[in-house]
């Protein structure tokens, strides 16, 4: 009897759910599945779709576009000229040093022969070719409005894609590490030069501070315009001998769009849809960097009482204040200052950025939205 009335339940429960899927499909509700591939501005897709009604349509799917990359320029410079120049005046140091009696071949010199060495061997040029390469892939989650009772080529639709909020990256060629490493290798000889035993023998005594290349060329780097405060920004290399740049948006970017929509096939098996609208990225892209010195490069100030209030250049004493090395403001003592900074944004921490890098910020930062065209094609499984 119990077996009897649990068959009967189960019975009489499919029935009902049977009844339940027959009335949802009467209404037009996910009577249907259509699985489709879509092309354009998006890069390639792939979707799902299902009825609500005659009026709703849900999608659903993934959209990736293919990694290709455009070149670009990046000037690499100092306070006193370009990156070329550089290399000829500091590729003849050992020379001016022999003169002082100093040979930058003893073993006293042992760990600066090696990045000299490196330095001077670097090909002399002004600029640094990085590959800038787009990182685009989204989920999407749609909603297609049919508002015409009596014509369903028309659809009205919104909805949001979600995806990594690192959208496109930037680094140099492999070919340019060699000129990277040079300027790492110079960069860490300057800063180290005032600490040791070069200083005592001829920068200060003789009275030819002003003619010694590391203080008048000072570190060496990529010029990335101003910071607000009117300080310059230089970006060196990192650790890696690399230069690097990311692009970032919001992971969750609002979709608003107009579609047709219409049958490839007399069965209405195969469908074709156009789709035109954007994506808001919820603000301006940001394009960040690292390792970036924040340098007062205006000219050398002292207050009344003669204390150091910043700028580069050389006091009445022929004492040095330099960008990232020189006289330690409040001593005597020669060495290393300055921070490097991370996560610097390009598009809102900085101003006036030089060259085809400031236009190509520019640019970006007026991209509030992301257009999309697109074709898809599907195919109705049930």
């Amino acid at each position: 009897m119990l077996f009897l009335a649990l068959s009967l339940s189960a019975t009489l429960l499919a029935q009902d759910k049977m009844s339940q899927s027959s009335k949802l499909a009467q209404k037009g509700i996910l009577n249907h599945l259509d699985v489709g591939v879509n092309v354009g501005t998006l890069g390639f897709g792939v979707d799902v779709a299902v009825p609500m009604g005659d009026y709703v349509r849900i999608r659903a799917g993934y959209n990736y576009m293919p990694r290709f990359s455009f070149k670009s320029d990046f000037n690499v410079e100092t306070r006193n000229g370009s990156i070329s120049n550089l290399i000829a005046k500091v590729g003849k140091i050992d020379d001016k040093l022999a003169q002082y009696g100093i040979d930058i071949n003893s073993p006293a010199f042992a760990e600066y022969k090696e990045m000299f060495d490196k330095f001077r061997n670097v090909e002399a040029k002004d600029h640094v070719t990085m590959s800038l390469k787009p990182d685009l892939h989204q989920f999407k989650f749609l909603v297609d409005v049919l508002p015409f009772k009596n014509n369903k080529h028309w659809s009205l639709t919104a909805g949001f894609f979600v995806g990594p909020s690192v959208v496109g990256d930037a680094c140099n060629l492999d070919k340019e590490t060699l000129i990277l490493e040079g300027i790492n290798a110079y960069n860490e000889i300057y800063v180290n030069y005032p600490e040791h035993g070069i200083k005592d023998t001829w920068l200060h005594d003789d009275g030819k501070a002003k003619e010694d290349p590391f203080y008048r060329y000072g570190v060496a780097g990529f010029n990335l315009g101003r910071f607000a405060d009117g300080d310059k920004a230089l970006m060196v290399p990192d650790k890696d001998n690399k230069a690097r740049a990311e692009m970032k948006v919001s992971k969750i970017r609002p979709y608003l769009g107009l579609g047709y929509n219409t049958h490839l096939s007399r069965d209405q098996k195969w469908n074709l849809s156009v789709d035109a609208g954007v994506l808001f990225l919820c603000g301006s892209p940001k394009v960040y960097v690292d390792n970036v010195y924040k340098i007062d490069d205006s000219p050398i100030r002292f207050d009344e009482s003669g204390k150091y209030l910043g700028g580069i250049g050389f006091d009445e004493d022929d004492f040095y204040y330099g960008d990232i090395v020189g006289r330690i403001p409040g001593t005597y003592t020669y060495g290393p200052y300055g921070e490097l900074r991370n996560h610097v944004d390009l598009t809102r921490d900085l101003h006036d950025i030089p060259g085809k890098v400031g236009n190509m910020v520019n640019t970006i930062s007026k991209f509030k939205v992301y257009p999309n065209a697109s074709v898809t094609v599907s195919y109705r499984l049930f």
